[in-house]
């Protein structure tokens, strides 16, 4: 059960973009395009809402749509796509030292021991959902009941979109603060 409760929260936090976070300010080096993203022990970077390069916005690419074959000049970066779990690559390639920061996402890793208080409190019934829902389609078990699955499933998403217009920015940034342990003893709430 706790591995249930581990995916719909990371799941629901990660989707709903509730756990957001300011990208301190950093510096790019002369042809370095990947830059790691500090984030807290037990989070990922799910998203990125805003970066600035210099005070400039810069625009979301993926890899596969902007080839580095194609940027053959280094010079101030105006694009960026998100890097494995907490990093960014630049493109085109920085050719000097400028300074970056913005707005992201973060979501618990699947590896998370727990989440911010501050979700669970508002959250942790609508996370709980998502877990009725993935426990009630494990085939051949006494609990299996998949119209019981459809309507959880329904009301996890339901939940999900509308906690994602909230902006919850947080300063501080602890993820353990509730235990999935307490989580799963306090029956999902």
């Amino acid at each position: 059960m706790q591995s249930h409760l581990q995916e719909s929260a990371a799941e629901f936090i990660g989707r709903s973009e509730l756990w957001r976070f300011d990208i301190e300010p950093d510096f790019t080096s002369k042809n370095t395009s990947d830059y790691e993203i500090d984030v807290p022990t037990g989070a990922v970077l799910e998203n990125i809402l805003a970066l600035y390069v210099d005070g400039a916005a810069t625009r979301r690419v993926t890899d596969r749509h902007f080839q580095l074959s194609s940027t053959h000049d280094n010079a101030a970066p105006s694009f960026y796509s998100l890097y494995q779990d907490n990093q960014i690559r630049f493109f085109p390639t920085p050719d000097k030292k400028y300074t970056f920061e913005g707005t992201g996402v973060l979501k618990p890793s699947l590896s998370a021991t727990g989440v911010e208080d501050f979700i669970f409190e508002t959250h942790g019934r609508s996370i709980a959902c998502g877990v009725i829902w993935r426990l009630a389609v494990v085939p051949g078990k006494e609990w299996s009941n998949p119209e019981l699955a459809l309507y959880y499933k329904s009301e996890f998403y339901r939940h999900m979109d509308a906690a994602s217009g909230r902006d919850t920015r947080r300063v501080n940034l602890r993820v353990a603060s509730v235990g999935f342990d307490r989580a799963t003893a306090r029956g999902g709430r």
